[in-house]
C-alpha cells in the first residue's frame, strides 16, 4: 500500500538547525501543538487572501493561548498584529507562533517585526521562512538582532502545503495551474460513449476521491474544463461536497469552461459563469445563448486553432483570478502540460480497468516533460490520489525550514 511521504529528514533537520543540535522531544511536540493552532486560523477563512499566503498566529504564555490572529487578504492586517492586539499586554515574555516568516518591510501595512518587538513576545516559532528570496531572512534576523529567541521549521511541510500556490508561482507572476486527472487504471478517463448515460456525470472514484476535489477546490478562485466535460457531464464546479468543513474558505470557485468556437449553447449548471473563447468566435450565433444563460465570455488569441493556453492564463489573471484548478479530459489537460503550464498535477487513480473510452491516445504533440517531481501520495478509500509538482517541493521545504 501506498502511503504519503512525510518528509522527516527535511523536518528532522529544520528542528535541529533550530534548536542548535539535537531534538528536544518535549519542545518539538510542544511547538507543533501551537504550531497546529496557528496552521487552523489560517485556513478557517471566509475567502481566499490571493494574491496574498493565508497566514495564522498564535499568542502562547505559560501554556495558554491568549491571542489568536489570521490574514484575511490584501489591505488586511496581517496575522501577527491581529494576535498581539488581542493579546495586549500580556504578550510581554509570551511566545508568539506563526506560519510564516514575519515581514520585516513596509506594503499595504506597516513589518510585523516591529509589532512583535513593541508587544514584547520574547520567542518567536516560524513554520517557514519567507519564500521570496528578495526578503527571506530578513524578518528572521531583526528578530534575533534584537535579542529574540527564534525557532524555524515548526510543521514546516503544513506551513508550505498551505502557501504552495504563491510559492510555486513566485509570487503569482502568473496564476497557479493545478491539473486534477482522475482515471482508471489502464488511463482512461471515461468508459466509451455508448456505455455512458447522456447527460449525466461518470465517476470512476468514489465519494472520498470527489470530497478531497471539492476541498481542493475550495483554494481556487476558478475551476475550468473542456467544452467537451460540459457537453457530457454538465458538472456543477464546486465544492459542495465540502459544506460543512470549517478549516478551507467557505467561498465557492467560479466556474467556467473553454470554447473557442462557441459551439456549446447548453449553459452550465451555475448560476454565473466564464468561457474562454477563440478571438474569431467574436460574432458567432453561440454569444447571444451564452449571455441569455449567465455565462461572461472572455476572448483569447488562438494558437493552431484552439484558444492558447498561455494567452488564457494572461486574461484570467486580468480578471484577478490567481488559481486555477484544470479538470475534465486530456485535450484540455494535454493543451497546458504541453504549454509547460502545469504547476501541480493531482492524479487520482480508480481501481478499475476499462479497456477503453477517453484516454491519453487521443492527444499527438507531447515531448518527454521530466519537469515534475514527486511530492506525495495518500489512499481515499479504495482511490489511490498521486501529487506531483513541477517546482521541487521537498527542496523548497529545505530552504525555507533552516
Amino acid at each position: 500500500m501506498f502511503k504519503a511521504r512525510l518528509f522527516k529528514t527535511h523536518m528532522l533537520a529544520a528542528f535541529e538547525s533550530a534548536a542548535g543540535g539535537g531534538p528536544d522531544q518535549d519542545h518539538d511536540s510542544v511547538d507543533a501543538r501551537h504550531m497546529s493552532a496557528a496552521l487552523e486560523l489560517a485556513r478557517r477563512i471566509p475567502d481566499r487572501t490571493w494574491p496574498n499566503p493565508p497566514v495564522g498566529a498564535v499568542v502562547v504564555k505559560d501554556g495558554r493561548i491568549i491571542g489568536r490572529g489570521a490574514h484575511l487578504g490584501p489591505g488586511r492586517p496581517h496575522a501577527e498584529p491581529v494576535a498581539l492586539a488581542e493579546a495586549g499586554a500580556g504578550a510581554r515574555g509570551a511566545t508568539l507562533y506563526v506560519t510564516l516568516e514575519p515581514c520585516n518591510h513596509t506594503g499595504r501595512t506597516p513589518p510585523c517585526t516591529r509589532a512583535v518587538l513593541e508587544a514584547g513576545i520574547a520567542r518567536v516559532v516560524i513554520g517557514m521562512r519567507d519564500p521570496n528570496p528578495a526578503v527571506r531572512g530578513g524578518g528572521v534576523r531583526v528578530l534575533r538582532e534584537h535579542g529574540l529567541e527564534v525557532a524555524i521549521g515548526a510543521l514546516g511541510q503544513a506551513c508550505l502545503e498551505l502557501v504552495w500556490p504563491f510559492v510555486a508561482t513566485e509570487n503569482f507572476a502568473r496564476p497557479y495551474v493545478e491539473l486534477k486527472t482522475a482515471t482508471s487504471l489502464d488511463g482512461r478517463f471515461a468508459p466509451p460513449e455508448e456505455q455512458r448515460r447522456p447527460r449525466e456525470p461518470f465517476f470512476l472514484t468514489g465519494r472520498a476521491a470527489r470530497r478531497d476535489v471539492h476541498r481542493r477546490r475550495r483554494w481556487v478562485d476558478l475551476v475550468l474544463v473542456g467544452e467537451g466535460t460540459v457537453r457530457a457531464d454538465r458538472p456543477r464546479l464546486d465544492g459542495r461536497l465540502a459544506a460543512g468543513d470549517d478549516d478551507l474558505p467557505q467561498t465557492e470557485p467560479l466556474a467556467g469552461y473553454v470554447d473557442t468556437d462557441l459551439s456549446w449553447q447548453g449553459g452550465c449548471q451555475r448560476d454565473s459563469y466564464l468561457v474562454f473563447a477563440g478571438e474569431s468566435a467574436r460574432g458567432s450565433a453561440g454569444v447571444a445563448a451564452v449571455k441569455q444563460d449567465g455565462g461572461r465570455i472572455i476572448y483569447c488569441p488562438e494558437k493552431e486553432g484552439r484558444v492558447d493556453p498561455a494567452a488564457l492564463l494572461t486574461q484570467a489573471q486580468d480578471l484577478g483570478l490567481r488559481a486555477i484548478m484544470l479538470e475534465g479530459g486530456p485535450r484540455l489537460a494535454g493543451a497546458f502540460l504541453r504549454a509547460g503550464l502545469v504547476d501541480r498535477w493531482a492524479r487520482y487513480l480508480a481501481p478499475v480497468v476499462l479497456g477503453g473510452g477517453v484516454g491519453w491516445s487521443e492527444i499527438s504533440g507531447f515531448q518527454p516533460d521530466r519537469g515534475f517531481s514527486l511530492t506525495g501520495s495518500k489512499t481515499l478509500q479504495e482511490d489511490l490520489l498521486i501529487i506531483h509538482d513541477r517546482r521541487h517541493f521537498a527542496r523548497v521545504l529545505e530552504q525555507v525550514s533552516r
